[in-house]
C-alpha cells in the first residue's frame, strides 16, 4: 500500500468581511443620540480623557486657521502600529457587535418604562404558541393602539396571511402589483383558513393575555372579555346588559333596561356598578409617563421670505485635543513608556470622538436638509400639504443606507412654523390616487375630517359614502379604511353623530 504524501502548503484567498471598527462602532453610538444625550456624553469624555478640552466661547465662535488643524491633528508614528497593523483575526461584525453590547455601561442598560406593545411581546414569547401561531400573534399585536384597541379587522389580519404565504412564490415575481393584489384577494375568497387561523389566535391573546380587554375591536367586546374573565358565563344579566344596552347604562336609563330585559330596576342599579368598575381602556396602566419631560428640538427651521433656513441644535460643549499634551507627545523623549503609550492611546480616542463627530454632523445635515425639501409644502403652509414619504427615499436621495436615516429620525424633535413636532411625523405612507398624483395618509385624515364637518346634522356621512365622495376627488379608500382613519381621528359612527346633531 503506497503512503500518502500530506504537505502543508500556503494558499491565498481573497475573502471580504464587514467588520465593525471602533470608530464605526462609535459613529453608530453617536448618530442615534439626542442633542441632550450628545451634552452629556462629551460632558463625561471630558471629565474621563484628560487630551480633552472645550473650546471657549472666543473660539467657538472664530475662524481660527489652528482650529481645523487641531481637528485634523495626525499621528503618524504611531498610526500604523494602531490602526493599519494588519490583524486578520479580528472579529466579524456580529462577534464585535455582541462584545460591545455586553461591555457598554451598567447606567446604560437600566430598563426604561415599559410599554404595552413590549408587555404582550414579552408574554407572547413565553406563551405556547406555534410557529405559525406566533407569527399571527405578532401581526395582531402589532396593530394595536396605545389604548390596546385592534385597529386592524379578521380580514387585513387573513390578507397579511396571504401575502406572506405567497410572498416567496417565483410565478408571482413578474406579476404586475394589481394582478398580485387581485390573485391574494381571491385566494383569500377561496380558502376560509386563513380566516380561521386569524380568530383562533386572536381568541387564545383573548382568553390569556393580560390586561384583560386588550386587542378587543370594540368597547362591547373589551367589557365582554373582561366580564368573562370574571366568571361570568353567556346569557347572564351582565353580559346581555354590556352586549344591547351600553348606551343606555352610559345615559343612566335603568327604566328602558328593565323594560326590555323584563328583570327588576334594582336588578340593573346593581349590575351597573360591575360594568363601571371594568376597565374601557386596557392600554391606560402603560401609558408612557413623559409629562415631566422637556423636549428639546434637534433642528430648527424658520420662514425666511421665501426660503427657509435650518438651524441644528448645537447645545452640546466643542472639544479639541490640548495643546499642553500635544507638546508632551511631541517632545516626549524623557517621558516613561507607559506614560507615553498612556497618552497616545488618550489622544487616538480623541480624534475618533471629533472625527465621528465631523461626521455625525456631516450626516444629519445631508438627511435634515432632504427631509425639508421634500416636505417643503408642508413648512410653508401646514400639516395639510404633508406628503407621502419613506425612509428609503432620504436614505436613496441621500446617499446612505435606510437604518442611518432611520437611526437619525428616531426620537428626535424639530421646531417648525407649525410648532414643535417630532421628526418621524414627517414620515407619511401614500395612498393610491386615480390621477397618479401621491397622497399622504395624513392629508387623508385632514380630507376625511373636513367631509365630516360639511355634512348636514340630519343626514351624517356613512363610510361608505365618504369613501365614494374621496373616490370623486381621486382618491381610493375602500369603506373599512374609512372606518379605520376615522376611529384614529376619534370621530363617531354616523349613526353615533345623528343622534349626538338631534
Amino acid at each position: 500500500m503506497s503512503s500518502i504524501d500530506l504537505k502543508a502548503t500556503p494558499k491565498l484567498l481573497q475573502q471580504q468581511r464587514l467588520i465593525l471598527t471602533q470608530e464605526l462602532q462609535l459613529f453608530l453610538k453617536l448618530i442615534q443620540m439626542t442633542s441632550l444625550e450628545l451634552k452629556e456624553y462629551l460632558e463625561e469624555q471630558l471629565v474621563e480623557n484628560p487630551v480633552l478640552e472645550e473650546k471657549n466661547e472666543e473660539e467657538k465662535n472664530s475662524n481660527d486657521e489652528n482650529a481645523s488643524s487641531e481637528e485634523q491633528f495626525d499621528f503618524n508614528a504611531y498610526e500604523k502600529s494602531f490602526l493599519n497593523s494588519g490583524d486578520d483575526n479580528q472579529p466579524y461584525f456580529k462577534e464585535i457587535f455582541e462584545d460591545y453590547d455586553e461591555k457598554s455601561p451598567w447606567e446604560n442598560r437600566v430598563s426604561s418604562t415599559e410599554s404595552l406593545l413590549d408587555y404582550l411581546r414579552w408574554q407572547l414569547s413565553l406563551s405556547d404558541f406555534s410557529p405559525e401561531d406566533r407569527e399571527i400573534a405578532s401581526i395582531i399585536l402589532g396593530n394595536i393602539n396605545e389604548e390596546g384597541y385592534l385597529e386592524a379587522d379578521i380580514e387585513e389580519i387573513a390578507l397579511q396571511l396571504v401575502k406572506r404565504e405567497f410572498q416567496g412564490d417565483p410565478k408571482l415575481q413578474d406579476v404586475l402589483e394589481e394582478e398580485r393584489a387581485h390573485f391574494y384577494e381571491n385566494r383569500l375568497k377561496s380558502d376560509n383558513s386563513y380566516f380561521d387561523k386569524a380568530k383562533n389566535v386572536l381568541y387564545k391573546i383573548h382568553s390569556s393575555f393580560d390586561p384583560a380587554g386588550v386587542c378587543a375591536r370594540d368597547l362591547k367586546e373589551c367589557l365582554k372579555i373582561q366580564a368573562e374573565e370574571l366568571g361570568y358565563k353567556e346569557g347572564c344579566v351582565l353580559l346581555k346588559m354590556i352586549a344591547n344596552h351600553l348606551e343606555d347604562v352610559s345615559n343612566h336609563d335603568y327604566k328602558k333596561i328593565s323594560c326590555e330585559m323584563g328583570i327588576p330596576v334594582e336588578e340593573v342599579e346593581e349590575t351597573v356598578p360591575i360594568i363601571s368598575s371594568l376597565e374601557p381602556k386596557p392600554g391606560r396602566p402603560f401609558y408612557q409617563k413623559d409629562t415631566e419631560k422637556y423636549i428639546v428640538p434637534d433642528f430648527y427651521v424658520y420662514q425666511m421670505g421665501n426660503d427657509l433656513q435650518i438651524q441644528l441644535n448645537r447645545d452640546f460643549p466643542k472639544i479639541r485635543i490640548s495643546q499642553y499634551y500635544r507638546s508632551l507627545i511631541s517632545k516626549g523623549n524623557n517621558l516613561p513608556s507607559d506614560a507615553k503609550k498612556y497618552i497616545k492611546e488618550k489622544i487616538e480616542a480623541a480624534q475618533r470622538i471629533i472625527k465621528c463627530l465631523e461626521e455625525r454632523d456631516e450626516a444629519i445635515k445631508k438627511i435634515i436638509k432632504k427631509i425639508i425639501e421634500f416636505q417643503k409644502d408642508f413648512f410653508e403652509h401646514g400639516k395639510d400639504y404633508i406628503k407621502p414619504l419613506r425612509l428609503k427615499d432620504i436614505a436613496q436621495s441621500a446617499g446612505v443606507h435606510e437604518s442611518t436615516v432611520s437611526r437619525i429620525t428616531s426620537r428626535r424633535y424639530i421646531y417648525t412654523p407649525s410648532g414643535v413636532i417630532e421628526l418621524k411625523s414627517l414620515f407619511s405612507r401614500k395612498i393610491e390616487t386615480s390621477h397618479g398624483a401621491d397622497v399622504s395618509f395624513e392629508k387623508v385624515k385632514s380630507v376625511i375630517k373636513d367631509i365630516v364637518s360639511d355634512e348636514m346634522p340630519e343626514s351624517p356621512y356613512s363610510d361608505e359614502d365618504i369613501s365614494k365622495i374621496l373616490e370623486r376627488r381621486n382618491i381610493k379608500v375602500a369603506r373599512r379604511t374609512v372606518a379605520k382613519y376615522r376611529k384614529i381621528l376619534k370621530i363617531p359612527s354616523s349613526s353615533e353623530r345623528a343622534i349626538k346633531k338631534r
